[in-house]
């Protein structure tokens, strides 16, 4: 058991550090995921503000216009 324990040990520092050359390799992307679900957010909200405006403008000339007569 302790052999077991030993050798996944060791094959789980080959790969990290395996994964830290190829990192050193490519460089940082630069996609962080908290950011990027920050921006979402942020689109999705002003979205919704900017039909919510829109809404809001439409049904103020919405009244103003039933209150016109036309003459008919």
């Amino acid at each position: 058991m302790s052999t077991l324990l030993t050798q996944l040990s060791a094959a789980i520092s080959r790969r990290l550090d395996q994964a830290r050359d190829e990192i050193d390799q490519r460089g940082d992307r630069g996609d962080n995921p908290v950011v990027t679900v920050i921006l979402w957010v942020a689109g999705i909200g002003i979205a919704v503000t900017i039909v919510a405006a829109l809404v809001a403008l439409g049904m103020r000339a919405s009244h103003k216009v039933d209150n016109v007569d036309l003459g008919g």
